[in-house]
């Protein structure tokens, strides 16, 4: 499902994306239960710059960064995976730190979006519901392929 954000899916289940750190493992999200994931670009690939004589310009802009939302169920193998990165990432060196992919594969349309330089945004939000809930993460990344 397409929106004005980015590309998003109705489930992790929908897809196969997998997280992966070299220092952490690989963990495949869509096994561990549920959830869904935004995937957005951080910048535009056009902008108008008017000059002083009044014709506008078009310029085409690079921009492969951007943010990635995921919504796990609280307490799921994946929330539980993505918990244990998070602290990793906290500790270690910062070299390390963007050393994560985050891949997604849509089998229906038959895509796949690599996401390189992946790391938390913040610490996850906490969500406590009636039911299970969600706890939402903001993972930032530095290219899209």
């Amino acid at each position: 499902m397409a929106n004005k954000q980015g590309f998003a899916t109705y489930s992790l289940l929908d897809v196969v994306s997998t997280i992966n750190h070299p220092d952490v493992g690989k963990f495949v999200l869509s096994d561990g239960g549920g959830g869904q994931i935004t995937i957005s670009a951080a910048g535009d690939l056009f902008s108008n710059t008017k000059t002083a004589t009044g014709y506008v310009t078009v310029n085409k802009m690079k921009s492969e960064d951007g943010v990635a939302q995921l919504e796990l169920p609280n307490n799921s193998e994946s929330d539980i995976f993505m918990r244990k990165w998070v602290a990793y990432l906290k500790t270690c060196a910062t070299k390390l730190s963007a050393l994560s992919t985050l891949t997604v594969f849509d089998p229906v349309a038959n895509r796949t979006i690599t996401l390189n330089g992946v790391v938390p945004q913040k610490e996850p939000d906490e969500g406590y519901q009636q039911t299970a809930g969600n706890r939402t993460y903001a993972l930032l990344y530095a290219e899209k392929i």
